[in-house]
C-alpha cells in the first residue's frame, strides 16, 4: 500500500506539473517532510488528498474508463438513468466505487437474480426489460438508505411510511440530498 501511495503522488506531481522544488514545498507544508520515502502513511494519504483537492485524477489500473463516454449511443434510455442513480448514490455516501466496473459488477448480479443466473456483464449490453428490472432495484435500495438516514435524524418511521414512502423516487431523493448539504447527515 505504501509504494501504490507514494507511486500516486509522483504521478499526480506529474500530471500538476509541478517542479521539484513547488512539489517539496507542498510535502513539506502538509507533512513537516520534503520527501515521500520519511512519510507516515496516514501523511502520505494527506498529500495524495491534497493533490486530488488540486485536480488530480488517478486512472484504473484495468485501462478502463472510470464511466463511458456521455456522448456514446446506448441500447435503451434506462442505461443512462442507471448511470445517473448509481453515480448519485456514490455522492450520498451510499456506493462506495463510483467506476463503470463496480456498476457492471452490480448489474452482472442483479440481471442473474432475474435472468434465470445468466448475469449481464456490462450496464452497456443490458435490453430494455433487464435494464427496467435493475434500474428499478437499484432505486429501491438508494429509497431504503435514503430512508434510514433520514430516521436517524430524527424523522420517525410512521413519518417516513406516510409522508416521504408514499411519495416518488426523486422527491425521496432530493429531500434526502437537502439534509446531506444541509448537514444534517
Amino acid at each position: 500500500m505504501r509504494k501504490a501511495l507514494m507511486a500516486k503522488i509522483h504521478i499526480a506531481k506529474k500530471q500538476l506539473n509541478l517542479d521539484d522544488d513547488v512539489y517539496r514545498d507542498v510535502l513539506n507544508h502538509i507533512t513537516g517532510q520534503s520527501s515521500c520515502s520519511k512519510m507516515s502513511d496516514n501523511q502520505l494519504k494527506n498529500v495524495l488528498d491534497h493533490f486530488k483537492n488540486k485536480g488530480f485524477k488517478a486512472k484504473p489500473k484495468n485501462g478502463r474508463r472510470m464511466s463511458p463516454n456521455s456522448s456514446e449511443p446506448v441500447k435503451t434510455p434506462q442505461i443512462r438513468k442507471i448511470r445517473a442513480v448509481w453515480i448519485t448514490m456514490h455522492l450520498h455516501g451510499i456506493v462506495r466505487d463510483n467506476s463503470e466496473a463496480a456498476l457492471d459488477g452490480y448489474v452482472k448480479r442483479m440481471s442473474a437474480q432475474q435472468n434465470n443466473g445468466k448475469g449481464v456483464d456490462a450496464v452497456a449490453w443490458l435490453n430494455g426489460e433487464l435494464a427496467h428490472k435493475v434500474l428499478e432495484a437499484l432505486k429501491a435500495w438508494h429509497i431504503r438508505e435514503a430512508l434510514k438516514r433520514l430516521s436517524s435524524i430524527g424523522i420517525t418511521h410512521d413519518e417516513l411510511g406516510n409522508v416521504l414512502y408514499k411519495q416518488s423516487y426523486n422527491t425521496i431523493i432530493e429531500t434526502f440530498a437537502e439534509a446531506l448539504s444541509d448537514g444534517k447527515l
